[in-house]
């Protein structure tokens, strides 16, 4: 409140005009003003006027100037705006400043008085409090889109984490694999990485340019499938890996056939195919699958026509094969048969259960030709006494079960098991097969037993090349395409020692180290 002079001069009646310090004022009755420049410019900036002119009479003397109080506490008239009101009961002019202008002066008035902070630094403080909350807020927004996108992107586009196929040639290792050591002691090898299954197949091109095509395959450590094929006339290995996904641990199988074989089959043509190549295996819901690879397909290969037939198997299930059957053990522990005959181009699988005794959950299971065509197969499982039986169909005829003291009480629950067939030799026209079965004994060494004659099984024995193996080794052995050419070739076995996977030759008396295979551990 501006404090007013006690020497107010108050005329009424007519105006009275006169001129105080060059300036001129006009006073009327029932008003009062602020003789101050500010004020009359106040009132010219807000478009304030009383009259239209303001007139001078200097006929008059002008009244004693009174004394002012000077309005120093308003430091800049513009900003503190002012209108004058008369209190009830009391004539004295009070000025009402604005608030914006008062907000303002308390303002300056408390910053100079304590040092605080004025209403324009607490606004940028708070504004700068505010840029860092959504600076914070804006890079975590783009730390979440970037995981999202990852988490994103693996699940739509998972073939960006799927190891991909590739395929390398590696000359053959001739380097037999040490099976002891100075003191005539076997080593004891060791790996990171147990392989659980092995299957191989293959076949001789006969000729003077003939030569022999051998197929490997095992499972990586990713769950992927790998495959590595040797061919005689290049000496050379062809690894192949990362075709297809199957269960962890599934066992594995593997068969080959001909043109020839298919003859018979109305709704099945190989076409320009030579020889084609299948491997059956397991996926992640116990699934019988097949992947297959035409001599003149792509090196990957293409998935088979058993995918479609949805045949499930018990868990722990063998595998075993051999053209055109494929043996597993059903949900309930039967051993069942999936036979390859096309009687529609849509289903060329037919499952039927085999009249075989009780077999133990989780047998392995073997399967060989017995004799030089395709209908007499044998099968070699595990009851659940232990006992070792032959399970031999004739598919023509009829099927039994056999035993024999060479194996049926020799060979352990959780061993491995392979064998494989050759043309007996010395009599005419004789359509038998010689058999060798190969198992792991409680030392881990491979012992064979075998059929040659009429005479009945033999063994069993082992030799030096088959010393060294892992314990509880994969083991799988390689049989031709029915008919069987004479000559022993073919007759090769593979096993885990240590970190590489042996290959051994049997030559119709004597077995030798061939060299390793560039298996994908």
């Amino acid at each position: 409140m501006i404090p007013t002079s006690p020497q107010r001069a108050q005329v009424r009646g007519q105006p009275v005009s006169f001129f105080a310090n060059a300036n001129l004022y006009t006073i009327e009755e029932g008003s009062s003003h602020s003789k101050s420049m500010a004020s009359s410019d106040l009132n010219v900036e807000n478009g304030s006027s009383r009259h239209g002119s303001l007139t001078a009479l200097p006929k008059w003397d002008p009244p004693p100037t009174p004394r002012r109080t000077p309005l120093s506490h308003i430091q800049n008239p513009k900003r503190a705006f002012t209108r004058p009101h008369t209190r009830q009961s009391s004539e004295e002019a009070m000025l009402e400043k604005n608030t914006r202008a008062q907000d303002a002066e308390r303002g300056r008035n408390d910053n100079d008085s304590s040092g605080a902070s004025t209403p324009v630094k607490k606004a940028r403080f708070r504004k700068s409090r505010m840029m860092f909350w959504l600076i914070l807020v804006a890079v975590s927004i783009i730390l979440l889109a970037i995981i999202l996108g990852a988490v994103l992107g693996t699940f739509l586009n998972p073939k960006r984490n799927t190891p991909q196929p590739a395929v390398t040639e590696i000359p053959s290792s001739n380097t037999p694999t040490p099976t002891s050591n100075p003191n005539g002691q076997t080593p004891i090898p060791t790996t990171s990485m147990r392989l659980k299954s092995l299957a191989t197949t293959g076949w001789s091109v006969p000729g003077s340019q003939g030569y022999f095509v051998v197929w490997l395959f095992s499972q990586n450590k990713d769950g992927y499938l790998d495959r590595h094929t040797f061919n005689s006339s290049t000496g050379n290995w062809i690894r192949v890996t990362n075709f297809a996904k199957a269960k962890p641990g599934t066992p594995l199988t593997a068969f080959s056939l001909d043109a020839k074989s298919t003859a018979d089959q109305l709704n099945y043509n190989l076409g320009s195919t030579q020889y084609q190549t299948s491997v059956v295996y397991l996926d992640d819901k116990n699934y019988l699958s097949e992947w297959i690879f035409p001599d003149n397909g792509p090196a990957v290969g293409t998935p088979g026509t058993l995918n479609k037939q949805k045949y499930i198997a018990i868990d722990g299930t063998g595998l075993a094969s051999y053209w055109p059957k494929v043996m597993y053990q059903g949900l309930s522990g039967e051993i069942r048969e999936a036979y390859f005959q096309c009687g529609r181009n849509d289903v060329c699988w037919q499952d039927i259960v085999l009249d075989t005794s009780e077999a133990r959950n989780g047998t392995r299971l073997v399967a060989v030709p017995m004799a030089n065509e395709l209908s007499v197969t044998g099968l070699f499982y595990q009851e659940p006494d232990g006992r070792v039986v032959n399970y031999e169909e004739n598919t023509n005829v009829s099927s039994a079960v056999w035993t024999n003291n060479a194996f049926a009480n020799l060979i352990p629950s959780n061993s491995s098991v392979a064998a494989f067939s050759t043309v007996r030799t010395g009599l005419p026209n004789e359509s038998k097969l010689n058999t060798y079965l190969m198992w792991q004994d409680k030392n881990n060494t491979i012992q064979v037993s075998w059929t040659e004659n009429d005479k009945g099984w033999r063994g069993p024995i082992t030799h030096e090349a088959l010393r060294g193996a892992n314990n509880n080794t994969a083991l799988t052995c390689l049989t031709g395409i029915i008919p069987i050419a004479a000559g022993t070739e073919l007759a090769r076995c593979y096993f885990q020692a240590g970190s590489s996977v042996r290959q051994v030759s049997f030559d119709g008396s004597s077995w030798s180290v061939v060299g390793t295979v560039p298996v994908n551990f």
